[in-house]
């Protein structure tokens, strides 16, 4: 009966319902998390939840917000509100992140405000221009609908344009961004073998894809997939996000497996034989 009564305990504090303090509590101590009722998880997701709640709580933004993050097996579902979309992502990343993490699900929800689309798209104008020399901004434009902001235009590289979604979505209001942003970096391809060179060599470069990764490439009627393995869910993310933006790709079947035993290697891509 103890026995079972030990591993109840140690599952249960695997599920996390992670409740971040206001802003500087926790440079003076950082409370146990609350203990959830529902028991879902696994005994493997309490070094897991430890790793992650340190990291979030390290960040001054994410520190100040409350949300919930539930692990399941290796899965973070995050749910509850954010108070901007540039918190979110930013959480979303670092979680993705985490080495032992597989799955990122994002529930959570960003509040509107008491603004205009035209007040909130001034804004985000605003803050583009701020940046338009930093991320090589091209024809760049932000319209605002219903509080959705969407990117439209053309930036340096695939980092310059997660830096412009992040810019857009720390504006109080905006509720998501639609980054439409293309990267004058990125290839192009005019058919099946020349798409499949155009990604090999995008992912290949380390300076725009620095994770160990061991990946295969293969391209029928403009459709990607990706095969093989990376070291985090986040490698896997930016690897399917970078080939959807090869001009040609219609499309992206990302089957890449997160192998955290893979070491730190350059990446290896290769075209399927």
């Amino acid at each position: 009966m103890r026995f079972m009564s030990t591993i109840l305990r140690t599952l249960t504090a695997a599920v996390v319902l992670l409740s971040l303090a206001p802003a500087g509590v926790w440079a003076q101590a950082v409370a146990p998390p609350r203990i959830p009722k529902r028991n879902i998880a696994g005994p493997g997701d309490y070094d897991i939840r430890e790793r992650l709640v340190r990291a979030l709580t390290r960040d001054p933004e994410i520190s100040k917000e409350r949300f919930n993050i539930i692990l399941v097996n290796g899965g973070a579902v995050f749910s509850g509100p954010v108070g901007t979309c540039a918190v979110k992502q930013r959480a979303l990343r670092l979680a993705a992140s985490i080495r032992g993490v597989i799955n990122v699900t994002d529930e959570m929800s960003v509040p509107g405000a008491d603004l205009s689309d035209r007040a909130l798209q001034e804004a985000a104008a605003d803050r583009l221009k701020d940046v338009g020399p930093e991320i090589g901004a091209t024809d760049l434009k932000v319209d605002v609908q219903d509080a959705v902001a969407t990117l439209t235009g053309s930036v340096k590289d695939f980092a310059a344009r997660a830096r412009a979604e992040d810019v857009v979505g720390a504006v109080a209001g905006i509720t998501r961004v639609a980054n439409r942003l293309r990267p004058v970096d990125a290839p192009a391809g005019r058919d099946d073998a020349s798409i499949a060179r155009a990604v090999q060599a995008y992912l290949a470069d380390y300076r725009r894809y620095g994770f160990p990764a061991e990946i295969e490439v293969a391209v029928k009627d403009g459709r990607v997939t990706l095969a093989g393995r990376v070291n985090l869910f986040l490698a896997r993310q930016v690897a399917g996000a970078m080939a959807a933006l090869v001009g040609g790709v219609t499309g992206v079947d990302n089957q890449l497996k997160v192998d955290f035993g893979l070491g730190p290697v350059k990446s290896q891509v290769k075209l399927k034989a």
